[in-house]
């Protein structure tokens, strides 16, 4: 019996004659390339698909159409079953990146912390989309069960700890729109119901939903998702903006990069994000080590917040509690976070981070 070819295999094949086509019409055209470097077949690289990926590579860096042809081939996969592009599944509402983790993640260090400094300690943990939205993803995606690591990691923090459940509150809210469609983060409204929970666990009376004004920065966001997988057939997202007016103002933000160059700012909000690639950059600004902002807020409640990019939508709706919040971002620190500032002059500390780089940056 004739041996049918696997779906990867029909699909790298349909890749390469697709770029033959485009070779025929350039060629034809009279475009120039090297000839002596193209990518020449044999075999095995015609069957276990390398030929594809150095053909497309090949024409990516001499003849532009790389991105052209990636979205042609992740079409194809698609058509003949395949449900994930570069690590991320494609399903019919968003794209989920695919999340496993053979790490259990660890309280040891924020245990270490606590003991050390004696601040009241928070600790929140954010599960991926992939873990909220498991149901719709393939009969065969691999799950991390992040719930049972994150109740695992909570049960081993130290008396004084207090852990905010932002795992169930985000699944009541699972029909609501918690999550971008194109991009791995959570949105400003899904920050805004964990933030309601954990405001009250630290002594303060959450801002009112309704009290916010929310403006609409784009209706055309894709996020790093898209950039991922050039999938565009996911509904674009929106990206928010929430303004309380009566809230509080901010005084002075001065930012420390991993350079150690420092840099004062007025605003939070960095709109120059809105015209690049990277939009979810207008909650921060670029990436930097340290960052600590100012309120008129004379209350001298301030917060050391350590966090991932999660972090950065929910800053806003804290800042209305705090004379001054103090930044540091554990993408940048790792686990030398305690360096970046000084414990002893903050009344409170709180470790936001979502469970995926909790696990990658801690591991028990």
């Amino acid at each position: 019996m004739k041996k049918i070819k696997k779906p990867h295999v029909i699909a790298h094949m349909t890749v390469i004659l697709i770029t033959a086509v485009y070779l025929v019409i350039i060629i034809s055209t009279g475009k120039q390339f090297r000839r002596e470097t193209f990518p020449k077949p044999d075999r095995q690289s015609l069957l276990d698909g390398t030929l594809a990926d150095e053909i497309e590579n090949y024409l990516g860096e001499n003849l532009g159409f790389h991105d052209m042809l990636f979205q042609l081939k992740s079409r194809t996969d698609l058509i003949i079953g395949e449900k994930m592009i570069q690590g991320v599944y494609v399903t019919d509402e968003r794209l989920i990146e695919k999340q496993f983790c053979t790490g259990t993640g660890s309280a040891e260090l924020i245990n270490a912390f606590h003991e050390e400094y004696n601040l009241p300690t928070y600790l929140i943990l954010v599960p991926s989309a992939s873990e909220i939205y498991e149901s719709t993803l393939p009969a065969n995606a691999l799950s991390s069960n992040q719930e049972k690591q994150i109740k695992s990691i909570y049960s081993d923090t130290g008396t004084g700890i207090r852990c905010v459940d932002a795992y169930h509150i985000l699944s009541s809210l699972e029909d609501s729109y918690i999550y971008y469609r194109t991009d791995s983060h959570w949105t400003s409204y899904g920050a805004y119901y964990v933030y309601q929970s954990a405001i009250q666990k630290m002594g303060f009376t959450p801002v009112s939903y309704q009290k916010y004004v929310i403006s609409h920065l784009s209706t055309d966001f894709r996020g790093d998702l898209y950039r991922k997988t050039l999938y565009n057939e996911i509904k674009p997202d929106v990206l928010d903006c929430y303004t309380y007016e009566n809230g509080s103002e901010i005084t002075g933000i001065q930012v420390r990069y991993q350079d150690s160059t420092l840099e004062r700012r007025s605003e939070l909000y960095d709109k120059s994000a809105l015209e690049s690639d990277n939009m979810y950059q207008f909650y921060l600004g670029k990436p930097c080590e340290c960052m600590k902002i100012r309120t008129n807020l004379n209350n001298d409640k301030k917060l050391l917040l350590y966090k991932d990019d999660f972090g950065d939508c929910m800053i806003p709706f804290l800042l209305q509690h705090y004379s001054e919040i103090c930044v540091v971002n554990l993408e940048q620190t790792g686990s030398n976070f305690q360096d970046a500032a000084d414990p002893a002059e903050y009344t409170q500390a709180m470790f936001l981070c979502s469970v995926k780089n909790w696990q990658e940056m801690f591991q028990s």
